[in-house]
């Protein structure tokens, strides 16, 4: 059968874009479908760390990036009593010795456009997935527009790259397992009336995490821990726990964005059943704490792009290439969960507080710094 595609990528959010700008680099036919007709409008994640800007870099795109960022080469740790000391991303390897503080959605935006440069048509707003069939040799997705007709488009493999709600993981009865942590967090973007510049500074305090990043065009990000879920008033309780726990007074700081999270963690039982694999929130949720999310599911589109190539070219099996994949990247998100949680685990207060600020304290000013911006900045993943 002559099908209307080799690979059809349902999301078109940032792994999505980003895993067919992948697969058309490699030479493999693919199109987009977006449930939403418009972008979104959110800006959650923010951090894209070294391995991401090196593939950036290869898909001809990293001086794009770095265009619209803010370039992070150094984190501060304060604890209870004053700074533990700095985190150098100076002493990592490569080309890219700094973490990139760029907006959700100006990264989305950057992929959309590039994908109408390279792939004119590929990315098909307003096109919901609302059912999956296989055969032997192709996999058929029926798709219904914003006007409620239906149709449906074949292709060699479809990969879910649909987030955490996934449709695509639903659909093909992949079991996740995970669940809910107790955490929850408050976070607002603030003009930056601040003196930390382009350096992020984390305050281990007493009373609770906060978490502090540049972001660009003269914003700042502050994220705080919270007793329980807040539903109202996110606005002024970012104002009075950066107070109380930093003492930065955010009064006066015109507020661009806000947001109320709890945190979860979920793993599928597996990225890939015949014809249908998932990446990115698809396959695995973790704590946005860290920033590795948005990260992780980049990592696996650039692995299973080129899984697919090799698969779709005839040059390996679909059980070494994607069974590959498969073993790799869930093995990579069971590891970037446990770091995720590790990160979580040092904001929270309690009697151990002086304990965990003598071994920050101790880890920020040895040797093994190097080996923490390495953990930070998700090498080995």
């Amino acid at each position: 059968m002559r099908t209307d595609t080799e690979v059809i990528v349902v999301g078109g959010g940032p792994v999505g874009l980003f895993l067919a700008l992948r697969l058309h680099a490699l030479g493999v036919r693919c199109c987009i479908l977006e449930r939403l007709p418009e972008p979104a409008r959110n800006s959650r994640a923010i951090g894209i760390h070294p391995p991401s800007m090196e593939l950036y870099d290869a898909l001809g795109l990293a001086d794009r990036l770095l265009a619209i960022g803010v370039r992070v080469r150094r984190g501060h740790v304060v604890g209870q009593r004053g700074p533990l000391g700095t985190l150098e991303f100076e002493v990592l390897s490569g080309p890219f010795r700094f973490a990139l503080s760029c907006p959700q959605d100006a990264t989305e935006a950057l992929l959309e456009e590039v994908s109408a440069e390279r792939l004119p048509g590929g990315l098909r707003r307003g096109a919901e997935l609302v059912g999956i069939t296989q055969q032997q040799d192709w996999v058929t997705a029926e798709v219904r527009a914003g006007d409620g007709v239906t149709e449906t488009i074949t292709g060699r493999y479809l990969v879910g790259c649909d987030g955490k709600n996934s449709f695509v993981r639903q659909a093909m009865s992949i079991p996740a397992s995970g669940g809910r942590y107790d955490q929850t967090f408050v976070m607002g973007d603030f003009a930056d009336d601040s003196v930390h510049g382009s350096d992020a500074v984390l305050f281990l305090t007493a009373e609770g995490l906060v978490e502090s990043f540049p972001l660009p065009g003269g914003l700042r990000r502050w994220v705080a821990s919270t007793s329980e879920y807040v539903t109202e008033g996110v606005e002024p309780r970012v104002r009075a726990l950066v107070g109380v726990r930093t003492g930065h007074d955010l009064s006066k700081a015109a507020c661009a964005w806000r947001s109320a999270f709890g945190v979860q963690r979920l793993l599928a039982a597996r990225f890939w059943q015949d014809r249908v694999l998932l990446a990115g929130d698809a396959a695995h949720v973790l704590s946005p704490i860290g920033g590795q999310g948005m990260n992780l599911g980049w990592l696996d589109a650039w692995a299973l792009g080129e899984a697919l190539r090799r698969v779709l070219g005839d040059q390996a099996s679909p059980g070494d290439a994607l069974g590959d994949y498969e073993r790799r990247r869930r093995r990579s998100a069971a590891r970037a969960i446990r770091r995720a949680e590790l990160n979580m685990t040092l904001g929270l207060g309690g009697w151990w507080n002086p304990v965990r600020d003598g071994l920050v304290r101790v880890l920020l000013r040895s040797p093994a710094q190097a080996m923490l911006a390495r953990l930070f900045t998700m090498r080995g993943l």
